[in-house]
Order: C-alpha cells, then sequence, then structure tokens
C-alpha cells in the first residue's frame, strides 16, 4: 500500500457502530442534565425498577458490572433517594427497590431518553428507525459466533 492509499473506516460496521453510540451517549447525557444522573445510572434503576427486590449481585450481573462498580452506583442511587434497600432471607445480601421518589423521577429520565432517541435518529423515516432496531435487536439475539 502506498502513502496516496487510504484506509476507509466507513466500510467498518464496529467503527461505524462505537461513533453511533458516541452520539447517542452525548444526546442522552444532555437529555439527562437537569436530573444530574448518567445514562448508565438510569440504565440501574431501570433494572431495579423491572427486578425489584433484586440483590446487588443481581443488578451488577445483570450489567456487567464488578461488585465494587455495583456498591458505587447502588449508594449513589440510594443517596439520591431513588431506591432503598430491605433486607432478604440471606443476610448477606439487600433486596433493592425502587423509592417512591425514584419512581416519579424515573418517568422523566425514561421520557427525556426517549426524546433523546427521537433527536439521534432524526435524520432517518420511522421506517428506517423501525427497521434499525428490528435489526440490531436480531443481531443481538442472533449467534454470537462462538
Amino acid at each position: 500500500m502506498n502513502r496516496s492509499d487510504k484506509i476507509s473506516l466507513d466500510s467498518s460496521f464496529g467503527y461505524l457502530l462505537r461513533r453511533m453510540h458516541v452520539k447517542a451517549d452525548r444526546v442522552a447525557r444532555k437529555m439527562l442534565e437537569p436530573f444530574d444522573i448518567t445514562p448508565a445510572r438510569v440504565t440501574a434503576l431501570i433494572v431495579v425498577a423491572n427486578n425489584p427486590g433484586c440483590t446487588q449481585s443481581a443488578l451488577g450481573d445483570a450489567l456487567s458490572i464488578n461488585r465494587a462498580s455495583t456498591m458505587k452506583l447502588v449508594n449513589f442511587l440510594e443517596r439520591r433517594g431513588l431506591i432503598h434497600r430491605d433486607k432478604t432471607l440471606d443476610s448477606r445480601a439487600n433486596a433493592l427497590f425502587v423509592s417512591d421518589e425514584g419512581e416519579v423521577q424515573l418517568i422523566k429520565m425514561v421520557a427525556a431518553l426517549k426524546e433523546a432517541d427521537i433527536m439521534t435518529l432524526e435524520s432517518l423515516s420511522e421506517g428506517e428507525r423501525n427497521a434499525l432496531y428490528e435489526f440490531l435487536e436480531s443481531m443481538r439475539q442472533g449467534p454470537t459466533g462462538s
């Protein structure tokens, strides 16, 4: 290859997907600024809301994060009054629940994230957006090549 040959990243799925992720994350963070929370923390709150009584270990597993990161995340959400911990039959674990205030805030945060999705994908038609979601879901569920 000589110096005049350029390697194009435009045909690299991984590169394009990463660039799209950066764009989507930037818009989501902007929309969540009024809540002073990140998309990742909202994701954790959604996991707890969808799995009331889950343990910190189950939350960490669902988010694919380590124990220390999970503890920091739970501590943050609890300090903000978005979740609370209750005892479980296993004295070594706590059950996690979204608080009443957390439920109110989560509805608003999810609405902000939906608006972020609309803004991120505004250049696509409704049909293209639907097709994109279908393709991504199909890829997520499909074989991993292992």
